[in-house]
């Protein structure tokens, strides 16, 4: 088998486009869903227009804070999101990499969505990345599909 410098996931969601990528956008969504199973997040910060920032910090009970950080190089919303993904705070970091999201509405309440992640250099652990995105996906379609409470 050949190796890959990408990861690629499809999902199906029963939600608009425009519901999907307020998930993947605000703050107070992201910390719902984002990050591996054995880590927590923290503070999230995004600044959602082309050369915007955004930072996601990640916690565990073994190590000190770490975070995921870049910039967001493409936005065409809702339907397109791509960003620059790198580590901080790691002694040995994972190669930097950029992600490319992609949603599509197929009917009222159902969208699938699409992700691409292009790593500069191919990772050690490449099934791992694929794992986690696919971890984090299942996480956000859970929290989708809970009912949002009326104020």
């Amino acid at each position: 088998m050949k190796a890959t410098n990408r990861v690629y996931v499809r999902r199906k969601f029963n939600c608009s486009v425009s519901e999907l990528f307020d998930w993947l956008v605000k703050p107070d969504l992201i910390v719902k869903w984002f990050g591996p199973e054995h880590l927590t997040v923290g503070r999230v910060q995004t600044d959602v227009q082309v050369g915007g920032q955004y930072s996601i910090e990640l916690k565990s009970a073994r190590t000190a804070s770490f975070f995921i950080r870049g910039e967001y190089l493409e936005i065409r919303a809702p339907e397109l999101l791509t960003f620059s993904f790198e580590y901080g705070g790691l002694p040995s970091a994972p190669p930097k990499s950029t992600v490319k999201i992609r949603l599509e509405q197929i009917a009222e309440r159902e969208s699938f969505l699409s992700l691409t992640q292009y790593f500069d250099t191919i990772p050690s652990d490449m099934d791992r990345r694929t794992k986690t995105w696919v971890h984090m996906l299942r996480i956000l379609d859970e929290n989708i599909k809970v009912p949002k409470k009326l104020n």
